[in-house]
């Protein structure tokens, strides 16, 4: 906004507030942000504001006085290094006075200043067009959340289908691990018992071979998920390498 348009502008937007209020809206401001936005108070639902004026741009021409200032900066650099560039613009700005308002931004409504009328005379239109726009805005808004809560409720099924599937997965494995370890039990304890029969028929078992029918006959308890025993080595915790330090 230029200054010579800054008091129009601030009027027409004045004007729009108070009319806006008796619709039930009201207006915010988030310095933080430097945005604006207009709240209709029935829903919650919120709207950015602006008002602004069209400049027109065109391309600068050097004036006389800017092309001297510019040979002074050539002739003087060749022995002042500290020399400045004087500073030329490349485009030049024209105020034009021809405001737009602007409300929304997905979806949004623009109305401008046009040949025959300014904005000031088609407040009524800019309420009008607020108002629909408001309520456009709110329905949008109401399927977006429906659309996230049937997002969400799809996740939470997905989520619960594929824990309940991989539980499931799980409990099979552990299932399947107990039968092949109880069936490796029993055959310990078959080969243990066959053992024992060959050494008493030469006149065993000696000590060490009685250690040893234990020995494996205790392994085929640990091995057999029907026997809650616990094995001092293979239950033990890994050991550590020690460090050099």
């Amino acid at each position: 906004m230029t200054k010579d348009a800054l008091d129009r502008a601030l009027a027409l937007t004045d004007a729009l507030i108070k009319a806006l209020e008796k619709e039930g809206f009201s207006f915010e401001i988030d310095a933080e942000k430097g945005a604006t936005w207009v709240k209709w108070l029935e829903t919650g639902t919120k709207m950015a504001f602006a008002i602004s004026e069209h400049v027109k741009r065109s391309v600068h021409v050097v004036t006389p006085a800017e092309e001297r200032a510019r040979k002074r900066y050539w002739d003087r650099s060749r022995w002042d290094h500290a020399a400045s560039y004087p500073s030329i613009p490349q485009h030049d700005y024209t105020p034009t006075g021809t405001l737009t308002i602007e409300v929304g931004r997905w979806p949004s409504r623009k109305w401008n200043d046009t040949p025959r009328t300014q904005l000031e005379s088609r407040l009524g239109e800019v309420v009008g067009g607020v108002i629909v726009l408001a309520r456009d805005i709110h329905a949008k808004e109401q399927e977006e959340a429906r659309r996230k809560e049937a997002y969400r409720l799809a996740v939470e099924r997905y989520e619960f289908l594929t824990t309940r599937h991989a539980d499931e997965v799980a409990r099979f494995e552990a299932l399947e691990a107990d039968a092949a370890n109880w069936e490796r039990a029993a055959k310990l304890r078959a080969f243990a018992d066959a053992k024992e029969r060959q050494l008493r028929a030469v006149g065993g078992p000696s000590a060490e071979q009685a250690d040893w029918l234990a020995w494996a006959r205790a392994k085929a308890d640990w091995l057999d998920p029907l026997v809650l025993v616990s094995d001092v080595i293979l239950d033990a915790p890994e050991p550590k390498r020690p460090g050099y330090w």
